[in-house]
């Protein structure tokens, strides 16, 4: 009994300096981690400060957001030295911008403008890390009911084709949804026609205008103004006729994925938004969602025009990074390499065609412009 009073009374100094140490223990923890903390913050300020990593500021299409804003794409880029501060813009609204000098990159979606940004900012450099093809975004009972008008085929189980020239015909002839043969699924007295984003702010609408014109020019790109105020009754009424339209290619894309059929029976797109939106929603997308390819189409290259070696470098990383690319077929775009696009976009079930061969070229941007100009001048006059 003796031995084990002895004991007891010998551990008690030993507890009161447990509890004596503990809080100052812990306040020397707390102290420590935010002193890491304060040091790492302080580091990596310092590094930025030296250069390690910079700020890169650019104007996108809207486009390309989600791939730019990727976090994987942000982490490679960091590990390169650079961060980036994005600005979203309608590609053709780039062409007006009178601060480009603001930014060192912009990137915008298709030639054309691309062409003009190039000439008003003195560019010498591009870079053009991946394309995209026109399409436009649909549903299976529409789809049917254009192929018994024989304005469409299916190819296989996997995508469909559109004969271009004949819906452009059937377009102009102001044909409704409830005048096509088989229509009970459509049964609406709203106009055939394909949704786009404004003609005069944005490239996808743009490409819709190339593509529509070398329809109604016989096969042919519109080369001069002739030409241009040739076709330019036709096509106006494409657009005219659609009503309100938005300045950048999400609006309309977005309005086909949330409101769907009813609203938005046809939309030009942009290849990559379908692919994008069916890859992130794979297990829950509608299964009636659906892909139709113009014959002919025509690609939109996504031109990366850099301002300053700070967008040089990161135009370099963009078109040569092999995992940057390999993430750009992860967002529905097509680069150099089809392999690894091809086996990715399989295992995420969307199927598109491996190679499109009949692409026309888009006329020269001041052609364009005559053509808006012209449409323009329809809407002033129309009743």
């Amino acid at each position: 009994m003796a031995v084990t009073l002895a004991t007891d009374r010998g551990s008690r100094p030993h507890m009161r300096v447990q509890r004596v140490l503990a809080p100052i223990l812990s306040v020397i923890l707390v102290v420590g981690v935010a002193l890491a903390a304060y040091v790492s913050f302080g580091r990596q300020r310092a590094q930025d400060a030296l250069g390690a990593v910079a700020t890169v500021s650019g104007l996108i299409g809207s486009e390309k957001k989600e791939y730019l804003e990727d976090p994987r794409v942000i982490a490679i880029l960091r590990k390169n030295g650079i961060a980036l501060q994005l600005e979203t813009s309608g590609s053709r609204n780039m062409t007006t911008r009178t601060d480009l000098k603001n930014y060192d990159f912009v990137f915008p979606a298709g030639v054309p403008a691309a062409k003009k940004l190039i000439s008003l900012t003195h560019a010498t450099t591009t870079y053009s890390p991946f394309y995209t093809p026109m399409a436009v975004a649909s549903w299976k009972p529409i789809a049917d009911i254009l192929i018994a008008s024989n304005l469409v085929k299916k190819v296989g189980s996997d995508y469909y084709i559109i004969d271009m020239k004949r819906l452009v015909s059937l377009m102009n002839a102001r044909e409704r949804w409830n005048q096509l043969p088989h229509h009970d699924a459509y049964d609406v007295g709203k106009s055939v026609l394909i949704s786009s984003t404004d003609v005069t702010s944005s490239n996808s609408a743009a490409m819709y205008l190339a593509l529509a014109t070398y329809l109604l020019n016989g096969n042919a790109v519109v080369q001069d103004d002739a030409q241009a105020r040739a076709v330019t009754p036709a096509v106006a009424q494409l657009f005219l006729r659609q009503g309100y339209q938005e300045s950048s290619s999400a609006g309309p894309f977005e309005d086909y994925t949330t409101i769907g059929m009813g609203k938005s029976p046809l939309v030009m797109v942009y290849e990559a938004q379908f692919l994008e939106y069916a890859i992130a929603h794979k297990d829950a997308r509608d299964p009636n969602m659906v892909l139709l390819y113009p014959k002919p189409t025509v690609f939109t290259k996504h031109v990366f025009i850099p301002l300053d070696a700070k967008g040089e470098k990161l135009g370099a990383l963009l078109e040569n990074d092999p995992e940057l690319l390999k993430l750009a077929n992860e967002h529905g775009l097509r680069t150099a390499d089809p392999a690894y696009a091809r086996e990715f976009w399989r295992k995420a079930g969307v199927h598109v065609p491996d190679r499109i061969i009949d692409v026309i070229d888009p006329p020269s941007y001041d052609v364009i412009e005559t053509l808006i100009r012209g449409i323009g001048a329809a809407a002033a006059t129309s009743p």
